[in-house]
């Protein structure tokens, strides 16, 4: 009898709470239509000078385990969400187009965060120095008012990481809205290795610093207005940053080898594949030092940048073979595991294709990608096979090949930049047709999505599973701008 009389009242207690927390995902997503999240840091160009407003101070984080599991189980619901309910497409019967749309909805100053875009309404802080690393590039041509929204949707997204990480004592790699003020700090799915390089990265670039692009190709069309805020954050947030610089690196680094830690599983932007002391991680963690040093963020250690480097192409680079290895685990090194993150080095200056002596490392890669057919039918996959045994157990059951086989769009934009400069290198054609090619590819795939899908299936298709769909309008449309750019001016040279 108690069982008949409490099954009702169980169903609706499940069924009330299962619409609160729909409910309170709707309300605390960024990006819906009544949201009740606000942003407590703003800036906007007034008559072409950029005015911030900082309330910062009014940032709360809530770090409880509760607060925790609904913030990683609101980040579920929003995958769901949109394989299901919402996937906007642009319109546009043109690339221009296409991209004109991607900007407006992803590059959007009202909005609180730059996000890749529909089920990733967390802000993962990586983005900023990875994904969306070309943001400031002054050579790619745009609208002044484009232009102004890229800066400042740039800049607000930064000051709210750095915000938040000086109430956080430890890294994370994602940040959620829990609230009008308010969030929660997790990790999917470890420990990042890029999160600090994130908010170096942008903060450097939002400086000055760095041209968000691998190497020179054009005159710059606009001016940097945002030097000015980026020194403001940098005194603020100096003593927050170099405590995250030292405990960052005192966690990751092996002091007696120079790599990061065997022993650690880190995530980084291949973090759906688990991994010991990756070439990504470890490249991270070269530039990390790097800008934290440019930055005055702790004092310039030249020596252990060396150290690192020669450590890195030790261990890393397979000269019998012709790319780099995948990372450090038993099974990576006994089974020689290749992976395209390794363009990484590209983006962060790691190595220069235009340098003689670092030449052969992007031009054998090249060969390897090549033989095993990794940029068809798009560039590019992560690897040929899928190795879905590496990934973790929700992702291998959503999209086992989200980290294989899949074909992702940001490392497809950083080979085909990575050939156009082996052409300006070595003025060998068949560089630059590769090029050509893959951004014609590309081009007819946005026309035919609607957008600039963040990954797709081994055949080209828009990566869609029962539980799992590729994000449409990505804002990672602006590598692909400044890769068709850097074709164009290659071209125009040759």
């Amino acid at each position: 009898m108690l069982r008949v009389l409490t099954s009702p009242l169980l169903a609706a207690v499940s069924a009330l709470i299962a619409l609160c927390s729909v409910v309170f995902t709707y309300v605390t997503d960024p990006f819906s239509r009544f949201t009740m999240v606000r942003a407590t840091y703003t800036a906007r160009f007034t008559d072409g000078v950029l005015r911030t407003v900082d309330r910062n101070d009014r940032l709360v984080v809530r770090q409880g385990a509760l607060w925790r599991m609904l913030a990683v189980y609101a980040c579920g619901l929003q995958v769901l969400g949109t394989r299901y309910l919402r996937s906007p497409r642009s319109r546009a019967g043109t690339v221009d187009g296409v991209i004109a749309d991607v900007h407006a909805l992803r590059f959007d100053p009202g909005r609180l965060l730059l996000i890749s875009g529909d089920h990733f309404t967390a802000l993962f802080v990586r983005n900023l120095g990875v994904f969306f690393y070309p943001m400031l590039d002054r050579a790619i041509p745009g609208t002044a008012q484009d232009w102004r929204n890229r800066q400042v949707t740039y800049l607000q997204t930064l000051a709210h990481a750095l915000g938040v990480f000086d109430k956080q004592p430890e890294l994370t790699t994602t940040i959620v809205a829990t609230g009008r003020n308010a969030t929660t700090c997790v990790n999917f799915y470890h420990y990042p290795s890029d999160t600090l390089f994130g908010m170096l990265y942008a903060l450097a670039a939002l400086s000055g610093l760095e041209p968000g692009r691998p190497a020179p190709y054009a005159p710059d069309v606009h001016e940097l207005g945002t030097a000015g805020a980026a020194a403001e954050l940098t005194r603020r947030y100096r003593d927050s940053l170099a405590h995250h610089y030292r405990t960052y690196r005192e966690r990751v680094l092996d002091p007696e080898r120079v790599l990061v830690r065997r022993s650690l599983r880190l995530s980084g932007a291949k973090d759906i594949t688990q991994r010991r002391s990756a070439l990504y991680d470890n490249v991270v963690l070269w530039k990390t030092a790097e800008l934290a040093a440019r930055l005055g963020i702790v004092e310039d250690d030249a020596a252990f940048r060396d150290d690192l480097k020669a450590s890195i192409l030790e261990a890393f680079w397979l000269p019998e073979d012709g790319y780099f290895l995948e990372d450090l685990s038993d099974e990576g090194v006994a089974r020689r595991y290749y992976s395209s993150d390794w363009l990484i080095v590209l983006a962060t200056g790691f190595l220069d294709p235009m340098a003689p002596a670092e030449r052969e490392y992007f031009t054998r890669s090249v060969e390897h990608v090549r033989a095993n057919g990794i940029a068809e039918p798009l560039a590019i996959k992560y690897h040929a096979d899928t190795r879905a045994h590496r990934q973790v157990p929700v992702v291998r059951l959503a999209v086992a090949s989200y980290g294989g086989d899949s074909i992702w769009s940001f490392w497809g934009m950083e080979y085909v930049k990575t050939l156009v400069l082996l052409h300006r290198a070595t003025g060998e054609r068949h560089y630059l047709d590769e090029a050509g090619r893959h951004l014609d590819s590309y081009a007819d795939a946005m026309v035919a999505n609607g957008g600039f899908p963040e990954v797709y299936d081994a055949d080209g298709e828009m990566l869609t599973t029962p539980f799992y769909r590729s994000i449409r309008q990505t804002g990672w449309v602006i590598g692909f701008e400044q890769a068709r750019e850097m074709y164009r001016a290659a071209r125009a040279a040759s």
